[in-house]
């Protein structure tokens, strides 16, 4: 029989029985450190934008083509450790506190065999720049960047699956206070190495995926640290428990289409990159500054959608399906006008951003198209990470792994190909067919959302 135990004694994790159960209030709540995490993210990122854009546009677009591939190799693996997150966060509602970190630990074990998978990536950084065929000195820094990087894989997924415990019992405070601390020692370290300040080598392009590399691995050290701490030995986190197929076949039901969803979806924009690369160089260091820029809405929507996915675990794990249902729709509303307002701020001040991090006039002009183009597709980008997050802490991950392959590789791709070669409307061909996917996809979470069937789902 499940053996359960009382809460800690201290000041309560999350709020599963709370008064507004799935309102605005409850939902910022457990939202605005992951909220915080991602912006400081957001911030740093783009801090590394402007160091590298520095340097010159070949770098920025070396940098932005490989840091996607980076995140191609990531991204099936980190499906796995969110996965633990479900599992967890119903436990928790469930008031099966141990069994929280027993699952934990068998998203440990995935991770460790994860980080190794992921190191081997590093042999197939030529192959792949290869297939891209951008330009021969981008081609160069990329390959550099993208072998450097990736050796944070280990840390890196050891740090995401205890993060997913830990937003899964609701303490989010403790991930975010780690993640502005990893992102801060990344910023110094790229601050000295891509410069050569304070006596350390000027590695330019290198130093910032070195940088990027040791701040990782840190983050997961302290992760471990945290992970043994006493405030969650109630959880079952300091008794290891051994790998058992069972387990890990749950994990590996509900977490291999999380990746898989998240490897389509970045490897559609990988392609995607790659197309406009064959544009230009002007062009490819545009769609990289966008992106970034972009993400200054995407992360914290990705923040509201994490609390959605927590809440939805918890009260169906409290069997409060009103209530789990409720918290989705509070959580959309949120990043709805959030990422809103980002949009209007992208039609009214486009070239001013984009100029902030390079003045080329063809980087600026592009970058504007980009802008513009995905400020019609904030709202629908909100539904779409909201309803999948909600989605995901139901345990209905199959769904939308198939509305990735589906949306991205037979409609996006094609789409943006047609547009910008065939039809001739070059890079903004591209983006009108990026727009297009997006509001589909976003439409499409909230009809599946809104047929309840995720209400039947057992994991």
């Amino acid at each position: 029989m499940e053996q359960t135990v009382t809460v800690p004694p201290h000041e309560p994790l999350t709020t599963p029985h709370a008064t507004h159960q799935g309102g605005h209030r409850e939902v910022w709540n457990l939202a605005y450190p992951i909220v915080l995490a991602t912006i400081s993210e957001t911030l740093m990122n783009a801090t590394d934008t402007f160091m590298v854009a520095r340097l010159g546009t070949v770098e920025v677009a070396a940098v932005g083509l490989a840091s996607m591939m980076t995140w191609l190799f990531y991204l099936p693996f980190l499906g796995l450790a969110m996965g633990i997150n479900t599992f967890v966060a119903q436990s928790y509602g469930a008031k099966a506190y141990r069994e929280c970190g027993r699952m934990t630990w068998q998203g440990l074990s995935v991770a460790v065999v994860s980080g190794l998978f992921i190191l081997s990536g590093i042999l197939l950084g030529p192959v792949l720049f290869d297939l891209a065929r951008p330009s021969p000195e981008v081609q160069r820094l990329g390959v550099s960047f993208f072998q450097i990087r990736l050796f944070d894989g280990p840390g890196l997924m050891v740090a995401m699956t205890i993060a997913s415990f830990l937003r899964g019992i609701g303490d989010t405070k403790t991930p975010m206070k780690i993640g502005i601390g990893t992102n801060l020692l990344n910023l110094g370290l790229n601050y000295v190495l891509i410069y050569g300040h304070l006596g350390f080598p000027r590695l330019g392009v290198r130093g910032s995926a070195l940088g990027s590399a040791i701040a990782g691995l840190a983050s997961g050290l302290v992760y471990v640290a945290i992970f043994f701490h006493p405030r969650y030995a109630e959880f079952g986190s300091r008794q290891a428990a051994r790998p058992v197929w069972p387990d890990l076949r749950r994990v590996l039901r509900v977490g291999v289409p999380i990746g898989v969803q998240r490897f389509l979806d970045i490897g559609s924009f990988v392609i995607f990159s790659a197309l406009i690369g064959r544009l230009g160089d002007a062009q490819l260091a545009a769609n990289q500054i966008g992106i970034q820029l972009m993400s200054v809405s995407y992360t914290v929507g990705i923040g509201i959608a994490a609390a959605a996915t927590v809440l939805v675990g918890q009260y169906i794990g409290a069997k409060n399906l009103a209530a789990a249902e409720r918290s989705a729709y509070s959580a959309v509303k949120l990043a709805i006008v959030y990422m809103g307002v980002v949009g209007v701020g992208f039609v009214l001040f486009p070239g001013t951003v984009i100029a902030f991090f390079n003045q080329d006039p063809d980087v600026i002009r592009f970058g504007r198209e980009a802008l513009i183009a995905a400020a019609f597709f904030q709202v629908f980008d909100a539904c779409g990470l909201v309803f999948s997050g909600a989605l995901r802490g139901a345990g209905d991950t199959r769904w939308t792994m198939v509305a990735a392959l589906i949306g991205a590789w037979v409609f996006f791709l094609p789409l943006a190909y047609f547009l910008a070669l065939p039809l001739g409307l070059g890079f903004l061909g591209a983006w009108l067919g990026a727009t297009a996917y997006i509001c589909v996809l976003g439409l499409a979470c909230f009809y599946r959302f809104r047929r309840g069937a995720w209400k039947r789902m057992v994991i």
